[in-house]
């Protein structure tokens, strides 16, 4: 009587295990932890100007820089800058006094408000110390809204290209395809880069116990869609 000896079916090789891809992974996982640092140290981040106003009446911000006119009019726009965490992360804000019809606000984050918004710090906090600046200060180059020196800005922009290199040219991701993966780089910039560096393959962390379910590009452009409408409802 003849035995059939069968034999278990051989998983399907995972490039990213590759010692040459695990390395690649990690310098880019080293280059987004550069930038991210740098930025923090030397950059400013758009903030709210409802965040500001939160933080003054609660006494977490003392002093607030200001660059443009001392009493502001309407028309006028004023560039509101803070710090928050133990005054390590530079922040600003710019906004715009009276009507904004026919401004045109592409460049940056501006907020609008009726009235003098220096008299309205004054009016939450009477301690709150307002002091000149100009707008030579800040950095002259941005990168999504966060403004840093131009070396920084640089690093970062490369850093940004490089993981859309390994989502077109790297191994098969993980976890969804690489359409889904390049519309969350395009449409949630730094958040989706981090999510496919830890959860896509690159590190080779969090590895899924079946690589053949992934999310589809039409539901992550949905998902990219709705998240960064999350951000600017808060």
């Amino acid at each position: 009587m003849a035995v059939e000896v069968t034999t278990p079916a051989l998983r399907a090789h995972d490039e990213w295990l590759d010692r040459r891809w695990r390395l690649t992974g990690l310098l880019v996982a080293m280059m987004a932890l550069t930038t991210a640092a740098l930025l923090v140290a030397t950059g400013t981040r758009p903030a709210s100007y409802g965040d500001l106003l939160s933080d003054v009446a609660s006494g977490k911000v003392r002093e607030v820089s200001v660059a443009g006119p001392d009493v502001p009019k309407a028309g006028d726009s004023v560039e509101l800058r803070w710090k928050v965490l133990a005054d390590v992360l530079d922040q600003y804000a710019v906004v715009h006094v009276g009507d904004d019809r026919g401004y045109d606000a592409w460049q940056e984050p501006v907020f609008t408000s009726s009235g003098d918004p220096l008299e309205t710090l004054r009016s939450i906090n009477r301690d709150i110390v307002l002091t000149p600046a100009s707008s030579s200060d800040a950095p002259s180059t941005s990168f999504m809204e966060w403004r840093a020196p131009g070396a920084v800005v640089l690093l970062a922009l490369a850093t940004w290209l490089a993981v859309l290199l390994l989502i077109v040219g790297g191994p098969e991701p993980w976890r969804a395809t690489r359409w889904a993966w390049g519309w969350a780089w395009m449409l949630t910039g730094p958040l989706g880069s981090v999510a496919y560096l830890l959860l896509g393959g690159p590190l080779g962390t969090f590895r899924p116990r079946d690589r053949r379910r992934r999310l589809t590009g039409g539901w992550a452009f949905l998902a990219a869609m709705i998240v960064p409408a999350s951000w600017v409802s808060r």
